[in-house]
Formats: structure tokens, C-alpha cells, sequence
């Protein structure tokens, strides 16, 4: 199973002009370093995307020296295929607290409970690799189970080897 034969969605010129640029968060709840995927939010639209509810476009540069080239696969040294989904995950947990706020009493469902996803996968992250880029748009909101879910791809230095459909973030009571 491949890559679906899809064009990723790309912002408008006017969308990428409203867009900001940040790096992405280190404090709580946003993951320490050893499992930050996302080095740095290079477009977030609000109100991007083709559904006008989000676009997200992060950065990670590879470093080789990382966890887990030494610990996945003996002489094989890959960015588990899990550490990939993770990333997709850091972009719509952003856009999650952004949209909904967020409380250190509450839970961060990364991926919510009976809502099915798809990843489709072809290739891997080697640590000669130098930057993952990993978008994601938003296809709904539910405001009132503050749940939003997307969709997206991530490439390794301009190749596309991962496709998510239908992921979820949701912040829990």
C-alpha cells in the first residue's frame, strides 16, 4: 500500500500571507524535546485550508544524533513509523489549544476515542535525511466535544512517505 495519488493542499498566496510562523511551544502540555517531532510551526492559518478551519505546516530538522536511530532497528537506524504519526499529532494538538484553550486540569486525546483514522505509509526517515516537513488540514471541528480532526501528509526532503486521513485531537474534561 502507497501514497494515494492526491495533491497535498497548498495555501493560496493570500492564506500564506495571514500566516504565522512560530516554534513550536516547549512548555506543558507540549512535549519535551526528546519527543518533539515538530521543531518549528512555519505556517499556521486559522482559517486555512480548503474547509477555511486550519492549515498547518511544521518543520523538523533530523538530526542523526537523535533516541531513536540508535534504539529502533539493530544496524537500521529509522524514525519509527509511530515518532511520524506523532508529529501529525503535535501540528493538530497546536491548532487544538489554540482554538479551545486549555487547562492544565484537561486531557489531551491524541487520538480520540471511536474515531477512526488511516495512515498510509512509504518510505522512513534515515538519519541522513535533513528536514521532515509535515502538513496538516483541517476537515472538521466540533466545538462543543472540542474535538477537531484532519488530515495531512509528511515528507522526508520533498518526498512524500506518509499520508494521514481522518486523525483526531480532542481536549477532555
Amino acid at each position: 500500500m502507497g501514497i494515494r495519488d492526491v495533491t497535498p493542499y497548498q495555501p493560496s498566496p493570500e492564506e500564506e500571507a495571514r500566516a504565522i510562523s512560530l516554534p513550536y511551544p516547549a512548555e506543558a502540555p507540549y512535549p519535551d524535546k526528546m519527543l518533539r517531532m515538530i521543531d518549528q510551526i512555519d505556517c499556521y492559518i486559522p482559517d486555512g485550508g480548503p474547509a477555511g478551519l486550519g492549515y498547518l505546516r511544521g518543520i523538523k530538522i533530523v538530526d542523526p544524533a537523535e533516541w531513536f536511530f540508535t534504539a529502533h532497528f539493530y544496524q537500521d537506524p529509522v524514525t519509527p513509523g509511530s515518532l511520524g504519526v506523532e508529529s501529525f499529532l503535535q501540528l493538530l494538538k497546536y491548532a487544538a489549544i489554540d482554538r479551545f484553550g486549555w487547562q492544565a486540569e484537561q486531557e489531551i486525546a491524541c487520538t480520540a476515542l471511536n474515531h477512526r483514522h488511516t495512515w498510509l505509509y512509504r518510505g522512513q526517515v534515515i538519519p541522513s535525511n535533513k528536514q521532515v516537513t509535515v502538513t496538516a488540514w483541517i476537515t472538521a471541528v466540533d466545538d462543543q466535544q472540542k474535538l477537531l480532526t484532519a488530515s495531512g501528509f509528511l515528507a522526508v526532503d520533498g518526498k512524500l512517505i506518509y499520508q494521514m486521513d481522518d486523525f483526531t485531537v480532542q481536549l477532555v474534561e
